[in-house]
């Protein structure tokens, strides 16, 4: 099911960073180990995490409810 146009996503897939070997060996595992996959954040939304993180240089972060970690190490990358 997808939820946004084909051509909004080409544009997102044109124009964001490439994933981090980190994460996406962490996104490979998930869905290959973790019984609910599709909750993992997933690349486009984790890029735009360490986006907002680096813009706004944390100095603490909270996450409650962590998954697999994968949105907890895209804020990271901000810090």
């Amino acid at each position: 099911m997808h939820f946004i146009s084909q051509e909004l996503e080409n544009y997102i897939e044109q124009h964001s960073e490439k994933e981090p070997e980190l994460l996406a060996a962490l996104n490979k595992e998930t869905y290959q180990k973790v019984l609910l996959p599709r909750m993992l954040t997933g690349h486009f939304q984790g890029r735009v995490l360490s986006m907002l993180s680096k813009l706004i240089r944390p100095v603490n972060i909270l996450e409650i409810g962590t998954y697999t970690g994968y949105s907890a190490l895209c804020l990271c990358e901000g810090m």
